[in-house]
C-alpha cells in the first residue's frame, strides 16, 4: 500500500498518540495511583493539570491520588501533528519505555523525510509533483513497510512496558 506524506503523517501521529493513551488507560484500569509513579509521569500530569479548569476539576475529583491521572493526561497535547523518530525517542524518555528497533527499521530516519516533504506540501513549499518526482513506487512502498515495522516494534516495546508496569516508580 503506498500513502502519500499526509496519509503517512496522520498514521504515525495517531498510533503515537493511541499507544500514550493506552499507557493512561491502563494506569487508570489498575487503580494505580499518583504516588507510585514514576517521577516523569508525575511532572506531565501536573504540568497538564495546569491547563484544566479548576472548578470542573474540584468536582469531578473525589480520590485525588487516583482521580488526578484521569484529568492530568489530554490526548490532544501529545502531538501537534509532526511525530518524527526524535520525538518519539523523546517520549520514550519520558515514559521511560524503550525506543530501540531492529536495524532494517533504520532507527525510524524514514519519518524525518515524511514529516518534511508533509510540511513543505502542507505550507504550499513543495508540489505533489516536486516531491514525488524524486521517488519511485517501489522506494515508497519500501519507506512505508520500514514506517510500519519501526512503528510495530515501539509498539511492542510499549507492550512490554505495560506488562511490566514500568511506568511504576522504581523506588
Amino acid at each position: 500500500m503506498i500513502w502519500d506524506e499526509k496519509r503517512q503523517s496522520k498514521f504515525i501521529e495517531s498510533t503515537m498518540r493511541n499507544a500514550i493513551q493506552t499507557i493512561f488507560d491502563d494506569i487508570g484500569n489498575k487503580d494505580v495511583s499518583f504516588d507510585q509513579l514514576r517521577l516523569e509521569i508525575k511532572k506531565i500530569i501536573l504540568q497538564n493539570i495546569k491547563k484544566r479548569d479548576v472548578d470542573k476539576l474540584l468536582q469531578e475529583i473525589t480520590i485525588i491520588s487516583i482521580d488526578i491521572m484521569k484529568y492530568g493526561f489530554s490526548r490532544d497535547d501529545l502531538f501537534s501533528g509532526n511525530v518524527d523518530a526524535r520525538e518519539i525517542k523523546t517520549i520514550a524518555k519520558i515514559y521511560g519505555f524503550s525506543a530501540i528497533t531492529d536495524p532494517d527499521t533504520r532507527d525510524g530516519i524514514d519519518l524525518l523525510s515524511i514529516k518534511k516533504n508533509r510540511n513543505d506540501l502542507a505550507h504550499g513549499f513543495l508540489s505533489f509533483k516536486e516531491v514525488g518526482q524524486n521517488t519511485s513506487a517501489e522506494n515508497l512502498v519500501e519507506i512505508s513497510e520500514r514506517v510500519i515495522k519501526y512503528l510495530r516494534q515501539i509498539l511492542e516495546n510499549i507492550d512490554e512496558y505495560l506488562v511490566n508496569q514500568q511506568y511504576l516508580d522504581p523506588k
